[in-house]
């Protein structure tokens, strides 16, 4: 956006078209669709017509319903909304080639923005034609549920019914979702703390590492936390014992750490999560050796990801230039992603103004969003964001930096007025 204010007479359509079929989001999962941002170049594009022909065109033909076709079908929903001729057409054709010659199933959403209750059955009766092996992997009663809550005037299960009584393959898709139990509404509940025994049963359980749910540990007396550390200490076989790891990291160890720096400082093969276990669990201590063990490992290793956590409790004056040129050796975005979260929770424990110069580089050199909030964060919270990051916020992809860029300039504005 910056370059398109900047620099008006260039034409930025074939970047705006990249950006627009693939979504480049680190995460696209989490992080979803661009399309606000994008529309937002599109229309101030100078090549902005054949842009949106050019996309309808990209969307129809897109055969996969990743994350890059839910992007561009909400364009083309933005043009349909804005009424841009052959819109509307495009989605309802995509729709309608669903499952023949590998075109994946989309736009049920989209159908039910633009025919609502017709919508509905005519996803229904795509759904229902399929083989009964194939139809499970379609079943969203959550979507219908989600359409009847924001449609108190339509029966929206009645509808269905009638359809089904003429309509065998609708009636296969209202077997289908009544076949799911419907989503219930989340209650708070009382967390009751784990038990050492259902530790055991979690210890024993297939699988590499048990997930430990920090609610469940909270309320744990130190009494069964020891009993548990004994456990672990007492444990000879391998595997069952870097299973304990994980607890640990939820609790401190409640004894001398000497046996999780053993651990920590074992040879750290590729794909084996042991270390970072071990590391994670060795991260509430503070100890001249574990320093040296993450010094050591940062000296040595290219991406030293797994070690980062060791300086949450063991951060110096002068850390910054070590972590700077950790940020700066690595060479694609996979590595700095592998390291933001670890400084991250570095300078979280430690505030420093100091922050400023590896924080940055994490920032200009990663694309995903929601790293890039809590750096934001961080470097604000420290007083050391740059004017010039916060104005570039503003045309951020992602809308909750756009947000943050609003705030931290209507703040400094009212600290200035108050000075």
């Amino acid at each position: 956006m910056l370059l398109l204010k900047a620099y008006p007479q260039i034409d930025f359509s074939a970047q705006i078209l990249a950006a627009t079929v693939n979504n480049l989001a680190y995460d696209r999962q989490c992080e979803g669709s661009r399309a606000v941002y994008l529309y937002s170049l599109i229309r101030r594009s100078r090549q902005k017509d054949e842009l949106i022909r050019t996309i309808i065109k990209k969307f129809s033909a897109k055969k996969r319903n990743d994350y890059g076709m839910d992007q561009l079908g909400d364009l083309v929903l933005y043009f349909y909304q804005d009424g841009i001729a052959g819109a509307k057409e495009a989605l309802l054709n995509r729709f309608e080639i669903t499952f023949s010659n590998g075109y994946e199933l989309y736009a049920r959403d989209v159908l039910l923005e633009i025919k609502g209750m017709a919508g509905l059955i005519m996803a229904a009766e795509k759904v229902g034609q399929l083989p009964e092996q194939e139809r499970a992997d379609y079943e969203d009663r959550w979507r219908v549920d989600d359409f009847q809550e924001m449609n108190k005037s339509i029966d929206v299960y009645a509808e269905l019914t009638k359809a089904a009584e003429t309509n065998p393959a609708i009636k296969n898709y209202l077997d289908l979702i009544l076949s799911a139990e419907p989503r219930e509404k989340y209650r708070r509940s009382k967390t009751i703390p784990y038990t050492v025994a259902e530790i055991d049963e979690l210890i024993d359980e297939a699988g590499r590492f048990p997930r430990f749910w920090a609610s469940h540990i909270s309320g744990i007396t130190q009494a069964d936390i020891e009993k548990i550390a004994r456990n672990f200490l007492a444990e000879k076989d391998g595997d069952r014992k870097y299973k304990y790891l994980p607890f640990f990291y939820q609790t401190k160890f409640p004894f001398d750490y000497g046996v999780l720096l053993k651990l920590a400082g074992g040879r750290n093969v590729k794909q084996n999560r042991r270390i970072m276990h071990a590391v994670n669990a060795l991260s509430h201590f503070k100890g001249d050796d574990i320093r040296a063990l993450a010094l050591k490992r940062f000296a040595s290793e290219k991406t030293p990801w797994d070690y980062l956590k060791l300086l949450i409790n063991n951060y110096q004056a002068g850390d910054e230039k070590i972590l700077l040129e950790i940020i700066q050796r690595s060479d694609n975005v996979h590595h700095i992603h592998e390291l933001v979260a670890g400084i991250i929770d570095v300078y979280d424990a430690n505030p420093d103004m100091e922050c400023k110069a590896p924080l940055e580089a994490m920032y200009y050199s990663m694309n995903c969003a929601m790293h890039r909030r809590s750096v934001i964060d961080l470097l604000n919270r420290n007083g050391v964001l740059s004017e010039e990051i916060v104005e570039e916020l503003a045309y951020d992809t992602d809308e909750d930096l756009r947000k943050l860029s609003r705030k931290i300039k209507r703040q400094r504005s009212a600290a200035a007025v108050m000075n």
